[in-house]
């Protein structure tokens, strides 16, 4: 026992109690009768890599804002009754808002155009950066922690910090995505069930129910600005910027077009959630850099 913790605290020192955080996380679940199998997993692989090795607990340690962003998330669900109500929820505003500045024709938003003109091809084609938004920042972070551990910080507390705002936005101005305004009108329900809109018919085209699972998790139906879809490649691009290459800085382009124009295709957003989601993610950047004493841009 003894030496078991002079291993932990030679690793971590005062912080000796960080890999057991997912496990503090997972037994307050397990006590509200609310805990699953990603809890379990994500305790088990924090306090396992992080008391291993000196190089599992640096990858640990490397995690903990993104770890942070997670726990924060799951947790959102208690929050949310408080913020969103009825009368603080903006539904049909938001519609009205979108029409003024992105209208394309007359009471025609974008989603509103897409959810007519819709093809297999581009669904499974702009559900793409949806089903694997998360896998691509989880091997982007363990790139950047095998080639650039400075960009890597960069990148994952300029993450975690464009979640903090863009959870305080959606508390402050709830708004109702485009699905929940087809589906209910100007009606707002704290209680609808979240749907995954556009991605069930890409369910239905591959007999599969992953995305109306996934969806169905969500803590939030009314999170649509800022689109922390939108958010995902922004904070890639931003931090790559000065070392991308002529082939990277491309693909980092490609990706954040790709998730703007699906977020809409898919009818989970407004344009202008995807605006502000590059505003959030340009402000995160900037104050992650100056937290860690560098400049940016």
């Amino acid at each position: 026992m003894v030496t078991a913790w002079r291993h932990i605290y030679g690793l971590w020192g005062r912080f000796w109690f960080v890999p057991l955080i997912p496990a503090l996380h997972a037994a307050f679940m397990a006590s509200i009768g609310a805990l699953r199998p990603e809890h379990v997993l994500a305790a088990l692989a924090f306090a396992g890599l992080g008391f291993a090795v000196e190089k599992t607990k640096l990858l640990v340690a490397a995690a903990f804002p993104a770890l942070l962003v997670a726990l924060a998330y799951d947790l959102m669900r208690f929050v949310t009754p408080v913020f969103v109500r009825p009368g603080r929820v903006w539904g049909c505003e938001m519609r009205a808002l979108e029409l003024k500045l992105f209208g394309v024709g007359p009471d025609t938003t974008l989603p509103d155009f897409f959810n007519v003109h819709h093809a297999p091809f581009f669904d499974v084609l702009f559900a793409l950066p949806y089903a694997l938004f998360i896998y691509i920042a989880a091997l982007y972070s363990i790139f950047l922690f095998v080639k650039d551990r400075e960009r890597m910080h960069h990148y994952l507390w300029a993450f975690a910090i464009a979640h903090v705002i863009g959870f305080a936005i959606w508390m402050a101005i709830p708004a109702a995505p485009p699905w929940y305004i087809r589906a209910h009108g100007c009606v707002i329900d704290p209680t609808a069930a979240p749907s995954a809109a556009a991605l069930l018919r890409v369910d239905q085209l591959l007999g599969i129910h992953y995305f109306e699972g996934f969806y169905s998790r969500n803590p939030n139906s009314f999170g649509a600005m800022p689109s922390l879809h939108c958010v995902f490649p922004a904070l890639g691009l931003l931090t790559a910027w000065r070392s991308a290459t002529w082939l990277t800085r491309p693909i980092h382009v490609i990706y954040l077009v790709l998730m703007v124009i699906a977020s809409v295709y898919l009818d989970h957003h407004w344009l202008i959630d995807g605006t502000v989601g590059i505003i959030v993610a340009i402000v995160a950047v900037f104050i992650a850099a100056r937290l860690r004493g560098r400049r940016w841009p």
